[in-house]
């Protein structure tokens, strides 16, 4: 074997490693998480807060006496204080989802590092925990991966894709079904990030598809924890 093949086989195996050895454990935490939330709900939503529909939630939560987690960015967080002081005042869960939505498969590897770590102070300042950390996109690298070391990986299990090409409800609700429960992936930004989507009709989607989840829940009889709760009953998720 030449020296140039050799190298050429030696940085294509840590190329691989860098995005292969962190979705592995992704794949592993994911196939824990639907065993163990089996039984159970978990309402969550990403990239907020935002300002009407973050504020609906909380209400249509409260009605229920129920609690969500929140995953937020942290410059939405810092440029909606007040917000965040809501949500966490009605007894709602907030984690990270670093400081500006970076994917850790398309920037630079210490950027990416720097969003996660900037992410969690601001969640921190504000009184959530930072440490509870999903990945924008659910993209990890192996440098994310480390510096997220200590931290709580926060993964989902059913996608309804509000923000980008939602799925009818009711088919989501035949897969939450015959999970049994599930942790479910919601978005309470004020704009879509797609164009295919007005944000009237993403924030008239995320209502119902959480009424409806609610509804089920109440049906099966589930329990409708936050993702800590999840996590702190010691199954690795």
């Amino acid at each position: 074997m030449t020296i140039a093949l050799l190298f050429v086989l030696t940085a294509f195996i840590i190329v691989v490693g860098w995005y292969a050895l962190p979705f592995l454990v992704r794949r592993r935490s994911e196939s824990l998480l639907r065993d163990k939330v089996r039984g159970s709900l978990v309402l969550s939503y990403d990239d907020g807060p935002g300002t009407d529909l973050t504020a609906e939630l909380l209400d249509l939560l409260d009605a229920e006496n129920l609690r969500a987690t929140f995953f937020m960015i942290g410059d939405a967080a810092a440029a909606r204080p007040d917000r965040v002081a809501e949500v966490l005042a009605r007894g709602h869960e907030v984690g990270s989802h670093t400081q500006s939505h970076s994917n850790a498969w398309k920037v630079p590897p210490l950027r990416a590092i720097r969003d996660m770590r900037a992410g969690r102070v601001t969640v921190d300042a504000l009184g959530g925990d930072g440490t509870l950390f999903r990945p924008p996109y659910g993209k990890l690298t192996l440098g994310t991966l480390a510096a997220a070391a200590g931290w709580r990986l926060a993964w989902w299990s059913i996608d309804p894709r509000d923000s980008w090409a939602p799925r009818p409800i009711d088919e989501v609700l035949a897969e939450v079904e015959a999970a049994q429960g599930g942790v479910i992936l919601l978005h309470d930004f004020d704009k879509p990030r797609r164009d295919q989507l007005s944000p009237s009709d993403h924030h008239d989607y995320v209502l119902e598809m959480t009424r409806r989840l609610i509804l089920l829940a109440k049906q099966k009889g589930w329990a409708v924890r936050t993702m800590g709760d999840l996590m702190r009953d010691g199954a690795d998720v």
